[in-house]
């Protein structure tokens, strides 16, 4: 139940409203070792499916043979809410666990069957769908304006820092994130050190100099 409490899908639901939506329908819980294939890209989707524990990869392969990575999954996450449905319902993209993991899987008929039964987690589920549009077209609006590292860099820390500090927790997983080599990316990282526009406070972890 702690474990179902800090799910996306189930935001401000209580322990009672919770147990009364999984009483009403069947799931199931799986469990992946590190590197396992959870979903192969044009695979079709058959229900919902929730990260519970762990760390998942979604990565395309570019015409180059070149593995990019999209987005990362983490517990509490749903995975492709948007193609659980609709006539496309097929995962755009490879998932692969980056740890040990376990999902929560839900299908189509019993995620019906929650909705029937409780109106917040159908709204917790469209606002999942919603969000993540119009992340995407965010995404793609920014992608009109092409944007040198050192910008994708400084755009990213603005974004992502917290009480004027920054951690970057793995250089490798930035330089997918942008598409680009690590050692480009660890090269501007250091020039923003040298320049004074970050200060190093621990080994990931950074202060924003205004």
């Amino acid at each position: 139940m702690e474990k179902f409490k800090k799910l996306d899908i189930f935001l401000g639901l209580n322990e009672k409203e919770i147990m009364s939506i999984l009483s009403a329908i069947e799931y199931k819980i799986i469990t992946l070792d590190k590197d396992e294939m959870i979903f192969f890209r044009e695979e079709k989707m058959k229900g919902l499916h929730i990260v519970l524990k762990g760390r998942l990869s979604a990565d395309m392969i570019k015409e180059d043979g070149k593995v990019q990575k999209i987005e990362e999954f983490v517990s509490g996450q749903t995975i492709g809410a948007a193609f659980v449905f609709g006539e496309m319902n097929r995962m755009p993209v490879d998932l692969i666990t980056e740890e040990k993991s376990e999902i929560l899987i839900i299908d189509k008929e019993n995620l019906l069957k929650g909705f029937e039964k409780n109106s917040k987690f159908l709204i917790n589920y469209l606002n999942e769908i919603s969000n993540k549009a119009q992340f995407l077209a965010q995404k793609i609006w920014k992608g009109f304006n092409v944007k040198t590292i050192k910008e994708k860099v400084e755009e990213y820390i603005v974004e992502n820092q917290k009480n004027n500090q920054i951690e970057i927790k793995s250089i490798k997983g930035l330089a997918e994130k942008f598409g680009v080599s690590r050692p480009s990316l660890s090269r501007v990282i250091g020039n923003l050190i040298d320049e004074e526009k970050i200060i190093r406070k621990e080994k990931n972890i950074f202060i924003i100099k205004k």
